[in-house]
């Protein structure tokens, strides 16, 4: 199948318009790229456009995006780690993480992980023509950090000798509606102890009876957004599927641009995931690795009563916090007394100049406020 085809050394440089280059042996040729670039409207109003949900500490002290870059950085050498993330975030991204400017690519507009994914691949393969790139969100949770470093060495194995990406699958542990879905086929291979298999399909977000029947089946597991690929094969797919998409960040990794005219050509490029863009393309020439890692993508406030400790009533309390006869919350403060009586499964977050207050129910909806927001020109709360 072409999917899998690298491009030719002799050819690669009228490709990704890089010089030629010989190809040699590396050490490693393990490439990582964190998008960072999402806004994270639902943890409003912690989360504002100058304060992405990546950027927040949620689970201690270092933000996600920071817990992200320590995860991967225990495969990946720190210096092929890339970030991409907002333009006006990327100097302060870059201080925070403790790596050179360079590392951190800043979008002038958000189009998307798939013009992301091919920018990127467009940059490295400029420094090395035999690079595996895994693609990560920024703003995940993952409890199992050594089961994680075990998927990535398999996946890049995988991507790095087959030429196909590949996906990480989420080992489901109820019907979920909020999440999509990846349809396992026959296993390929064990690897490292880890079972290896082609990819049948990918499904959008189910209804809750679908959810059910993938759920008993035991076919499915939960799409975790994270990609390993080849570079060359990645952008090769790239041309043929999306080739304005191709022409435009082939140019702007080509350097030599003014800030203006990156803006300018990127902005014109369409705005489309990965998975719809490039994988669905790809049906059957795709691997999957079910993950057990304890991952979850930290999708709103209600996701927090899962995953820190609770009070005997069921309430996630941060701050100074006074809940009586209250039970099942998630309460946030930054200092001055929250008191709640008879409250039940409601979010309360007050930031200061802020304060939201939401039935768990309904968080999915906290977005609807910022656009809200938006109309009202409340810039300040944005």
């Amino acid at each position: 199948m072409n999917w899998a085809v690298p491009i030719p050394i002799n050819q690669r440089e009228a490709v990704i318009g890089a010089a030629p280059t010989t190809l040699r042996e590396k050490k490693s040729n393990v490439w990582a790229v964190i998008m960072a670039g999402g806004s994270g409207t639902r943890f409003w109003p912690e989360s504002r456009k100058h304060r992405a949900k990546q950027f927040l500490n949620i689970f201690g002290p270092k933000t996600l995006i920071e817990q992200t870059f320590d995860r991967v950085k225990k495969v990946v050498p720190p210096s092929r780690i890339l970030v991409f993330t907002a333009l006006d975030q990327a100097a302060s991204t870059a201080k925070l993480l403790r790596i050179p400017r360079s590392q951190v690519v800043g979008e002038p507009v958000g189009r998307n992980t798939a013009p992301c994914a091919a920018w990127a691949a467009s940059l490295i393969l400029r420094q090395d023509p035999s690079a595996v790139i895994g693609i990560f969100p920024a703003d995940h949770f993952i409890r199992d950090g050594a089961a994680f470093t075990k998927y990535l060495r398999v996946a890049y194995e995988q991507a790095d000798q087959t030429g196909m990406p590949v996906t990480l699958g989420i080992e489901p542990h109820q019907a979920h509606t909020g999440y999509g879905y990846l349809e396992k086929g026959a296993r390929k291979t064990l690897s490292r102890g880890t079972p290896v298999y082609y990819l049948k399909g990918f499904h959008e977000k189910p209804a809750l009876a679908r959810a059910q029947r993938y759920f008993r089946s035991g076919k499915f597991l939960w799409n975790a957004g994270i990609f390993f690929w080849r570079a060359d094969c990645l952008l090769e797919t790239t041309r043929r599927e999306l080739p304005s998409v191709f022409r435009a960040v082939v140019k702007i990794a080509s350097g030599g641009l003014s800030p203006a005219a990156v803006r300018r050509i990127f902005s014109r490029v369409p705005s489309v995931s990965i998975d719809y863009g490039l994988m669905e393309k790809l049906t059957g020439g795709i691997l999957t690795i079910p993950a057990a890692m304890g991952w979850n993508d930290v999708g709103s406030w209600a996701t927090l009563r899962n995953l820190l400790p609770v009070d005997k009533s069921g309430n996630l309390s941060i701050g100074n916090n006074l809940l009586v006869e209250s039970s099942g919350n998630v309460v946030k403060g930054r200092g001055r007394l929250i008191a709640t009586v008879g409250l039940k499964d409601h979010v309360v977050v007050d930031t200061g100049d802020a304060v939201l207050v939401c039935p768990l129910s309904q968080t999915e909806s906290i977005r609807k406020i910022v656009t809200a927001l938006q109309k009202m020109n409340k810039k300040a709360f944005l």
